[in-house]
């Protein structure tokens, strides 16, 4: 099979990986760690290919590249997500810290000063 086959057999299973709805985040690990594993053979594969050389080659080339822009829009939605669950938690981390020790904050609320001498 050449490299072309092969790179977009690759691009096939990734974007079919990606097809399937992001998981909840205990089981986001396995989900991410099999995209990292495409994309790092993808990677080694393109940096073996070689012009196309036959009409079905060049077929296969434009569809490598429609289906790898789909991949990217997939890629930066799942980005996209889990950055939005990252802040969510670091906001929810900061708000456990500020109710197991309120007066540790900066701001200083509810000070009266009696001006009377």
């Amino acid at each position: 099979m050449s490299i072309i086959h092969e790179v977009h057999r690759v691009t096939k299973e990734l974007y079919d990986h990606l097809q399937q709805p992001l998981p909840s985040e205990e089981a986001r690990d396995d989900y991410i760690t099999k995209i990292n594993e495409y994309l790092d053979e993808r990677k080694q594969l393109i940096n073996e290919l070689r012009p196309p050389e036959t009409s079905e080659e060049e077929k296969l080339r434009d569809d490598i590249f429609s289906i790898g822009e789909e991949v990217n829009n997939k890629l930066t939605v799942i980005q996209g997500t889990i950055r939005i669950d990252i802040n969510k938690l670091k906001k929810r981390k900061q708000t456990g810290r500020k109710y197991e020790s309120p007066y540790e904050s900066k701001t200083v609320d509810g000070i009266f000063f009696d001006s009377k001498k």
